[in-house]
């Protein structure tokens, strides 16, 4: 699985995600619990960073699928996404 991780040390604050910003791991020390309503936004903001790292770690996989002769061809994925059930779709 593709992680990304992002930390704040002043703030003791350090987060993993997986793909989409999932949150895999939270820690906090002692210096996290003294920012009060800001710690949320520190949480926050360092969940956007890693995601972000996730995104372009996930985006090199799938350009390496590709060089390896491993991606699906768009036309083959459009023929997947037709058999799914509209009421499967978001």
């Amino acid at each position: 699985m593709i992680t990304a991780h992002a930390h704040d040390p002043d703030r003791g604050v350090a987060v993993e995600v997986g793909p989409g910003g999932a949150l895999r791991d939270l820690t906090l020390d002692t210096r996290a619990l003294r920012l009060g309503p800001d710690l949320a936004r520190t949480v926050l903001d360092l969940v956007d960073a890693a995601t972000a790292k996730a995104a372009a770690r996930a985006a090199g996989a799938l350009g390496d699928l590709a060089a390896l002769g491993l991606a699906v061809p768009a036309r083959q994925a459009e023929a997947v996404e037709d058999t799914t059930p509209t009421t499967w779709r978001v």
